[in-house]
């Protein structure tokens, strides 16, 4: 293995980690891992210190080799560059989304005395993970979503008696889009995650 990558021990930061996940996010979403197993390895990924220890986590899956772009005999691919950030300001105002929109893949939305209305049921999703973070205060978030989407937000900090409610259960069909929740809702926010079809 040490013959193999002679860079094993190099540390590795964010970039690197966030590469492992959508790679992670992209097998999840193909089947090859179920949610199990792809909570396991991104736990691994998060916590992985070296290259060696996130080639560990995605050693056996077919887009290995998309690590690390440029390295062994692997040509660099335009998909490792990050997308865009999308910025949306609700300050004082209301931002809604719903029918067959398409979602940026990563977006941000601030702004305090405002409401982010987001519904995914129908929206166009350009891949199979988007981030969408939050920066706001005495604010309302409601997001919806479809059957086979599946959304997290373990990295989504509250703090100033705000709430998030989960409403949403488990998909109810597996392979559809990731939504990743994070940020921060501050100064009596909420945030209420509902499921298409659900109450």
């Amino acid at each position: 293995m040490a013959d193999e990558h002679s860079d094993d021990d190099l540390r590795v930061g964010n970039p690197e980690r966030e590469r492992a996940v959508a790679l992670l996010n992209d097998a999840f979403a193909a089947g090859y891992l179920d949610v199990t197993e792809f909570e396991e390895r991104s736990g691994r990924v998060y916590a992985a210190r070296t290259r060696g220890d996130l080639r560990e986590s995605v050693a056996d899956l077919p887009a290995a080799g998309q690590l690390f772009p440029g390295t062994a005999s692997v040509a660099p691919t335009p998909a490792a560059a990050p997308p865009r950030q999308a910025s949306y300001d609700a300050d004082w105002g209301t931002i809604r989304r719903k029918g067959s929109w398409t979602v940026d893949q990563r977006m941000l939305f601030t702004g305090s005395m405002s409401t982010v209305d987001l519904d995914f049921t129908a929206a166009v999703f350009p891949a199979s993970r988007i981030d969408v973070e939050l920066h706001v205060s005495v604010a309302t978030v409601k997001i919806k979503i479809g059957p086979d989407q599946e959304i997290r937000f373990d990295d989504l900090v509250k703090s100033g008696w705000s709430t998030i409610k989960d409403k949403s259960g488990p998909p109810t069909r597996q392979g559809g889009p990731f939504v990743n929740l994070h940020g921060s809702v501050s100064a009596a926010s909420s945030v209420v995650i509902k499921r298409s079809g659900s109450r």
